[in-house]
């Protein structure tokens, strides 16, 4: 169900531990070739690129990843080409075996200084220069090759983690490998999501090289990646004679003379979600509403009736930071009982939520709950997130570049989906509509949270395809939520093949 994550120097404790208990190194570089062989023959024919493949080698073992999976790409009758950057005599033992093993198979090394047209060259690279145990800054004839690299217009994949970065703080001090798509070996590293790294490392998909099981299970785990047909195993189930109440009664409290616009958003994405009605309580004019949408003045009589029937809550978009909803956020308690998201305005410190209800806030809003006044480092950020909803039983969801889930009792979840498109007023709106929809059809707490910000992230990515990343806008993620539900139901149907 998920994937972990860990840092590079648990990586490499496992992979000693592995050895350790009889284990190859050998056998596990021929096994990151063959699988890592199989992802870039499928990029190839997926980015329509000539059959021709570029190795960036260092002289470590991920460069002898590199000369693996040339091997067997040779094997399958692509063109490839190695680039090395250091001598064989300066190279790790696997780094060497395996050189001679590509060399065998047909394959040219080169180094680096005797040719520079692979700049120009079609075709894709693979990044084997450095691993994650790479830590300060990339200088000499590696900042070289990496920086022709960069001028290159071809596709990069890289190998474990974007040559240059660190894998545990994600840090760059220099130059790194931008990459379209990273292979993480065996776990994924948590530098891929904290600082520089999230901006370089594309797509992330992950293959198992061996690892034994007993020493998986060994790993100290800082967050995980759920797979997408297990997020997609959570979408409601549907039968045939619901009507609009068992689909899903979503209750907002939303919006303000100034911010009209997010009660309708989060109305609006709630519908798309699968709510079946929407009905939306207000304390100032919000002007004309969708057709769909149920608008009403803010009464506490008309609120504690339909608290009786509502299958979710949302509360926070464009309401304002008033101290009339504080006190409301500070002194009601008759919504206690159903699924809540909190958002924006309804997010803020010394209020006290109940057991399980979504907060949702962003990079500042996070820092006002804790009551911090400035930014601190990742690590002590999540860490005080985690310590944070151990206390409450909350789940919070740090909206971001990647997106964070929280959950008492569990490390970290990392949703690595979305697009720069979404950094817009209004998308996060859209979130909260999509969380209170999964909520009223009554998902529980944790998987809606998960869920819900995978169908959210998935909806920015596919408005940023056809809009571009500069044009996108909130409602357009409504007007995708409908291929993005419908791309996650096909998994659901008929299997993670087609993720």
């Amino acid at each position: 169900m998920f994937m972990p994550v860990v840092s590079a120097q648990e990586m490499q404790s496992l992979d000693r531990l592995a050895v350790s208990l009889g284990c190859k190194e050998e056998n596990f570089i021929q096994e990151v070739g063959k699988q890592v062989s199989l992802i870039v023959l499928d990029r190839l024919e997926k980015y329509s690129l000539l059959k021709s493949v570029l190795l960036l080698v260092g002289k470590g073992n991920k460069g002898a990843d590199a000369f693996s999976t040339g091997a067997c790409l040779l094997e399958r009758g692509v063109k490839v080409r190695a680039l090395s950057v250091f001598p064989l005599d300066a190279c790790s033992v696997m780094n060497r075996l395996f050189y001679r093993r590509f060399v065998e198979q047909g394959g040219k090394v080169e180094y680096f200084k005797e040719s520079m047209d692979w700049v120009y060259e079609e075709g894709l690279i693979l990044d084997g220069l450095l691993g994650t145990g790479f830590q300060g800054k990339v200088e000499g004839d590696l900042a070289i090759v990496i920086g022709l690299a960069l001028r290159s217009k071809r596709k990069v994949i890289s190998l474990d983690i974007p040559s240059g970065i660190d894998g545990t703080t994600g840090e760059t001090k220099g130059l790194a490998i931008v990459a379209d798509e990273t292979i993480a070996l065996g776990m994924i590293k948590i530098g891929c999501f904290l600082r520089d790294g999230w901006n370089y490392v594309g797509k992330l998909s992950v293959v198992d090289f061996g690892l034994p099981k007993e020493v998986r299970n060994k790993a100290q785990v800082l967050a995980r990646v759920p797979k997408v047909d297990f997020l997609a195993s959570l979408l409601p189930k549907l039968v045939r004679n619901r009507h609009k109440y068992q689909a899903g009664y979503v209750v907002g409290l939303s919006g303000s003379k100034q911010f009209r616009g997010a009660p309708k958003l989060a109305g609006m994405a709630a519908f798309r979600a699968g709510a079946g009605i929407v009905r939306v309580f207000y304390h100032q004019e919000i002007g004309e509403i969708p057709h769909e949408l149920i608008a009403q003045p803010f009464s506490l009589k008309s609120w504690q009736e339909e608290m009786n029937r509502a299958g979710s809550l949302f509360i926070g978009p464009g309401l304002g930071k008033t101290d009339k909803v504080f006190r409301f956020l500070k002194t009601k308690k008759g919504f206690l009982e159903i699924p809540m998201v909190f958002d924006a305005d309804a997010i803020q410190e010394d209020v006290e939520y109940p057991p399980h209800a979504i907060l949702t806030p962003h990079r500042g809003e996070v820092l006002r709950l804790f009551k911090l006044k400035k930014d601190s480092q990742e690590e002590d950020l999540l860490a005080r997130a985690q310590k944070w909803v151990q206390h409450t039983n909350c789940i919070l969801v740090l909206k971001g570049a990647p997106t964070f889930i929280f959950i008492k009792d569990h490390p970290p979840i990392v949703i690595p989906h979305g697009d720069p498109g979404m950094a817009k007023a209004g998308t996060g709106d859209v979130l909260t509509g999509v969380l209170g929809a999964l909520l009223a059809q009554k998902i529980a707490p944790p998987e809606a949270a998960m869920l819900g910000v995978y169908i959210h992230a998935l909806a920015g990515e596919m408005a940023s395809s056809s809009k571009t990343s500069y044009s996108v806008i909130a409602s357009d993620l409504i007007e995708c939520l409908p291929l993005a539900m419908k791309f996650a139901t096909s998994i659901a149907n008929f299997g993670p093949n087609l993720a």
